[in-house]
């Protein structure tokens, strides 16, 4: 009996042997190679255009919060000089004083439009953080073939690309095959509803469908990538959700020197900590599928044969993506306290203690999903949850990875990255593309630059390579 089970034990594991191996084998197309061409340098005025752009303070504070208009009226100002052809040639929209849509007439007026984006704004930069700067934080400051500050990454470097390829192509009497439009909103670092939204509607109004809507997003990686030796380029091609939860305690305060044996904030704290203790469901993506796919091939034979059948080994998979925060966020809906308000004066118990949890919701959930795990983990009934409306978006609808325009990008990226893999992503972040998702037929999140460095943070900064390659993708993309 007992030989008969190991018998039927060892050919079941024989079986399964020869299946995970055939998968593997037969599950992996090689990478395809493709001829690059030369990104010719551009001149140095497009460098010194970003410069000057970096130096004014097009700065977005808060949803609520102010703007200083005269920095944005410098911009206006710095747009309509340093792109004198453009403003000359293309009609221009203004949309609440700050955001603009430039429309180039093309030569077929039955071929659906593209859309081309770029914020202006920028986020602030800490006062206690400007010290740690190498140059001042909005400088533009040119050094090492480097161009630093606020909005050299985010996003002021799309901005001038893509007015620097117009201007070019403008200059040398070029007409696009369909008609472009170039928009940039003022306000996309605190959600973009005075700007990206209010003229999408007015895209819908128009009945106007883009066919492809392209802003920033996916970027060239190696830095995440380095054991595969090659390149990745990942195009977003849908957008996680967001939603605010506020949670609230009130508890009669009193005097420090007479606490109770919790407080407001005891409670508060310690329901954060039960949200922060859990993660809801991990789940691997189509968008995520496929990014596994397509770089499998340049992994070792072991890792082949795990992602060549996820039917057996997702677990280890999952488990092993929640290793590091930016794979972790792909598998993910995540939760973080980012605002916590409490109390008046050191010796004084408040009564009333506020935090702000942060979720960006992974397709296939819902904002009432969000909220139902913060309540279930919480488990306590001193602890008021309630969503933000503000500035709620769901999960985004997934731009297929075999449309002709994903398939245009891809094709440009293969000839201005040599050894590339390009790949569909999923966006962790928010957008203002996010507005055209239901109504165009692609919406892509891709820059032609290479592991950017200071992204929202210190020392933000982009090298001239990475700006000239960025011009040279916005002309190819509107010469094709």
């Amino acid at each position: 009996m007992l030989k008969l089970i190991l018998k039927t034990f060892f050919s079941v594991l024989l079986i399964l042997m020869i299946v995970l191996v055939f998968n593997t084998l037969t599950n992996n197309k090689p990478i395809p190679v493709f001829k690059t061409e030369k990104i010719t340098g551009s001149s140095d005025s497009a460098v010194l255009h970003l410069s000057k752009a970096i130096q004014i303070k097009t700065i977005s504070f808060g949803d609520t919060l102010p703007i200083d208009t005269s920095e944005f009226k410098k911009f206006k100002h710095f747009l309509e000089s340093t792109y004198p052809t453009v403003h000359a040639k293309l009609a221009k929209q203004t949309f609440n004083e700050f955001s603009y849509v430039y429309k180039w007439v093309g030569k077929d007026s039955s071929l659906q439009p593209i859309v081309l984006m770029a914020h202006m704004d920028v986020v602030p930069v800490e006062a206690i953080a400007e010290s740690k700067w190498s140059v001042p934080s909005f400088s533009g400051a040119i050094k090492n073939d480097t161009i630093w500050g606020r909005g050299a990454v985010d996003d002021k470097v799309a901005v001038i690309a893509i007015l620097e390829s117009v201007e070019q192509l403008l200059k040398e009497n070029f007409t696009p095959s369909r008609t472009i439009y170039l928009c940039f909103g003022h306000d996309e670092e605190v959600s973009g509803k005075r700007g990206a939204k209010v003229f999408s509607n007015w895209f819908k109004e128009q009945n106007i469908k883009p066919a492809l809507v392209l802003d920033e997003g996916g970027q060239i990686d190696l830095q995440h990538f380095k054991r595969l030796n090659k390149p990745v380029a990942v195009i977003g091609t849908s957008e996680k959700g967001y939603v605010n939860l506020d949670l609230s305690v009130e508890i009669p305060g009193g005097h420090s020197s007479m606490p109770n044996p919790e407080t407001a904030i005891d409670v508060l704290n310690k329901a954060i900590l039960k949200i922060r203790a859990h993660q809801m469901p991990a789940a691997i993506v189509p968008t995520l599928h496929e990014l596994l796919n397509r770089t499998k091939p340049a992994e070792s034979f072991s890792k082949r044969l795990v992602l060549s059948n996820l039917w057996l080994f997702e677990g280890l998979v999952i488990s092993q993506l929640e290793k590091t925060k930016e794979t972790n966020a792909m598998i993910h809906t995540t939760l973080v306290p980012t605002i916590f308000k409490s109390g008046i004066k050191d010796n004084v118990i408040p009564s009333i203690a506020k935090a702000t949890i942060n979720s960006r919701i992974l397709p296939g959930e819902t904002s009432d999903d969000v909220l139902n795990f913060a309540i279930k983990a919480i488990n306590d009934e001193r602890v008021s949850v309630k969503k933000q409306t503000i500035s709620l978006m769901e999960p985004s609808p997934i731009t297929s990875f075999e449309h002709p325009s994903f398939k245009i990008i891809e094709k440009i990226i293969q000839k201005s990255v040599p050894d590339v893999i390009v790949s569909p992503y999923l966006m962790v972040g928010a957008t203002d593309s996010r507005y055209f998702r239901g109504f165009s037929d692609a919406v892509l999140n891709f820059s032609a630059v290479q592991d950017v460095k200071g992204f929202h943070g210190i020392d933000e900064r982009i090298g001239k390579t990475d700006l000239n390659r960025m011009i040279f993708f916005y002309r190819k993309l509107i010469k094709e």
